[in-house]
């Protein structure tokens, strides 16, 4: 007598549908249905209901928002933001030692230094006396900025969010600090010591790149160039109110005998609230 093939039999004695059409035929009925895993608990109804909806990232396309869904109030709302490709730059304190130019050029600024070693210029977003809040740590800023350094070798560039002035003992800040064709992620509490740490085959700085960081909260800070995550620092980080820029960016001249220069092509700032 022949082995039979389970699937291949009868659902019963009364009903000649096999096995495997029932089985065929249910899961289709369960695809078709436009309400199934829709239950509490079930799984289409706990993806509608979480409170973030994971996807592949850059899976969101243009042409799937709605035109006019996004607006400037999604940025704006309830957060301090700032947002310039440096058309002026009224609003921004701007400075050095020696013979600092400090141009805007179509789309962007220019930050020129004197041919001496240590010569300086910069440029930083400050709240006005009386005017506005002073930044701070307590809402988790996030700055960026898309830099290009003309001379890698002889400019020490910085930027960073937290105090004015370029990057030292006494200061609070998060950043970046490119020194001697080097770029590090540097953290820093004013009353504590400075976590520095060297970013490994970043890209060419002498290219335009961006270059963001991000406040999570006073235990730790993301550093990304590119939208890549490079470094993240969990030690010396600042907290509370800097009582000063929102962004500082700037460069240092390191030897004498000619000019260091770097182009700014935007910056962003933003706060939780």
């Amino acid at each position: 007598m022949a082995t039979p093939t389970w699937g291949m039999l009868a659902k019963s004695q009364t009903d000649s549908e096999k096995i495997e059409e029932a089985i065929a035929r249910l899961i289709a009925e369960h695809n078709d249905d436009e309400e199934a895993h829709l239950g509490a608990g079930q799984s289409l109804q706990s993806h509608k209901a979480s409170e973030i909806i994971d996807h592949v990232v850059e899976s969101i396309v243009a042409d799937k928002i709605k035109k006019g869904e996004v607006n400037f109030s999604h940025f704006t709302e309830n957060h301090k933001f700032i947002f310039t490709t440096f058309d002026s730059l009224d609003g921004w304190e701007q400075g050095g030692v020696g013979t600092e130019i400090i141009t805007c050029v179509l789309g962007g600024t220019k930050l020129e230094t004197g041919a001496v070693d240590g010569d300086t210029a910069y440029i930083s977003a400050e709240p006005e006396n009386g005017f506005g809040d002073n930044p701070n740590f307590d809402n988790n800023p996030v700055a960026q900025a898309l830099i290009k350094i003309m001379d890698k070798g002889f400019a020490e560039v910085h930027f960073h969010i937290g105090q004015a002035g370029f990057q030292s003992a006494g200061n609070d800040y998060v950043g970046f600090l490119f020194d001697q064709n080097k770029v590090y992620a540097v953290c820093r509490r004013a009353a504590a010591s400075e976590t520095k740490e060297e970013i490994i085959s970043p890209p060419e700085p002498e290219d335009p790149h961006i270059y963001r960081v991000e406040y999570v909260n006073s235990s730790e800070v993301k550093f990304y160039i590119d939208g890549v995550l490079k470094k993240t620092i969990t030690t010396n980080v600042p907290d509370g109110d800097n009582e000063s820029a929102c962004i500082f960016i700037g460069v240092k001249n390191s030897h004498d005998g000619g000019e260091q220069t770097i182009g700014v092509y935007h910056a962003i700032y933003q706060e939780e609230s």
